[in-house]
């Protein structure tokens, strides 16, 4: 299975639990770079801000051929129930994705962010073969992990059973 991984992180959380899905699945990582992604508060508050808007950002992605991909995990930060915009920017200009998608989905709130994931949806076109939510609470007490068997067994057993 051909898997790739496209992240974009403010924090690092969503780079840290890519990384350990890239090993687990023998993926390639991959992010997006964009503009204004500063840890002060401010930053983080015009980030959040640039989610909830369409102001569009400058945006670097790397050129892979995504559509070639057995999966394409996608992974953001949730920001007041939207995924962040650098990728949501680039989901918007429709780019050739493979049909099976996947989704990390790092957030300050516990609940589980149903708006995010029908907003990333919508944009893909696609429903997630898995999602994998981690909460601030979830990361920095390391339970994430725990969830992380399931979902990879969600990406691997639902790709075997389409074969």
């Amino acid at each position: 299975m051909t898997c790739r991984i496209l992240l974009h992180s403010i924090r690092g959380r969503t780079h840290k639990v890519g990384e350990e899905l890239a090993w687990e699945l023998g993926a390639q990582l991959h992010e997006i770079d964009a503009e204004n992604t500063d840890q002060t508060i401010f930053g983080r508050l015009r980030s959040g801000f640039s989610a909830l808007v369409a102001r569009g950002i400058s945006i670097a992605v790397p050129d892979q051929p995504w559509d070639r991909s057995d999966l394409l995990i996608l992974g953001a930060p949730v920001w007041n129930g939207k995924a962040a915009r650098p990728m949501r920017q680039w989901l918007e200009g429709r780019p050739a994705l493979p049909a099976r998608v996947a989704f990390l989905l790092i957030s300050d709130e516990t609940d589980y962010p149903a708006e995010a994931v029908e907003d990333l949806s919508s944009l893909t076109g696609r429903k997630p073969v898995a999602v994998l939510h981690v909460s601030d609470t979830d990361f920095s007490g390391g339970t994430w992990k725990g969830r992380l068997e399931h979902f990879l067994d969600q990406c691997v057993v639902r790709y075997r059973n389409s074969a």
